[in-house]
């Protein structure tokens, strides 16, 4: 009788995956496919796993989400006229400790980078912190307001944020502009897709430079011409989080 049990529960887990074969990403040439049903996989994933719900969940006190609500609603009240620190420097201040803290970019790192850095986007308007946002065509202002180095110089952890800074405008525009095509416009600026973008770029036909990786303007540029070249209609948010989680593991 105990036989068959242990029978029965090995068949169980040989079950179990077997159907996880329908559900695993669709690979070509050890690189992930662009496609919508990858994303789709992806983001299931990632929105039910614990570590990642404080970006997208506005119900979660003191996550990322519930400060950017906070911040739409308080700029939803306000003239545009009138500087973020008029209407929401607490709210700016607990923004970039929660971003930082749920992506570990480690600026609570540099001693006065969780200081410097609400106080720079808080000396813009709301019209131009908005038009930066809306339009990083035209402007990268508060990106590399956010990105450049902070004024500590005697400290060993004292650099630039470049990272960081994607993450502040990405994750603004997601919950900002909900439904509208600027949702979309900061892709994160991540070392593991910097690893990765020239496999992609070579599959897809699509030529690049070194200069490309570094430089975030055309950082954005290179995303959105393999994306095209692929006809994989996905969002840079999509190939954003699907590169991440396919090729983490494999730094």
């Amino acid at each position: 009788m105990e036989n068959n049990k242990n029978k029965n529960n090995f068949n169980q887990i040989q079950k179990e995956l077997n159907l996880a074969e329908a559900y695993k990403l669709k690979i070509d040439d050890n690189l992930v496919v662009l496609s919508e049903d990858n994303v789709a996989r992806v983001e299931a994933m990632i929105r039910t796993d614990s570590a990642y719900l404080k970006s997208y969940d506005d119900t979660i006190p003191h996550s990322s989400a519930y400060w950017f609500k906070q911040l739409k609603s308080e700029i939803e009240k306000t003239n545009e006229s009138k500087k973020l620190k008029e209407t929401s420097c607490e709210t700016i201040k607990e923004l970039v400790k929660a971003i930082d803290r749920e992506n570990s970019t480690h600026i609570n790192t540099d001693k006065v980078g969780l200081n410097e850095i609400p106080d720079r986007i808080s000396e813009f308007t709301i019209k131009d912190f908005l038009n930066n946002l809306k339009n990083p065509d035209n402007t990268l202002e508060l990106f590399n307001k956010i990105a450049e180095k902070t004024s500590y110089s005697t400290d060993k952890n004292h650099r630039k944020n470049p990272s960081f800074a994607s993450k502040f405008c990405h994750y603004a525009c997601f919950h900002l502009f909900k439904n509208l095509p600027a949702q979309d416009n900061y892709p994160i600026y991540d070392n593991v897709l910097k690893k990765f973008l020239p496999e992609y770029a070579k599959k897809y036909n699509v030529e690049y430079e070194n200069a490309d990786l570094k430089d975030y303007s055309r950082y954005r540029k290179l995303i959105e011409k393999i994306i095209k070249n692929a006809q994989s209609n996905i969002s840079k948010n999509g190939f954003d989080h699907l590169l991440w989680y396919y090729h983490k593991g494999r730094m």
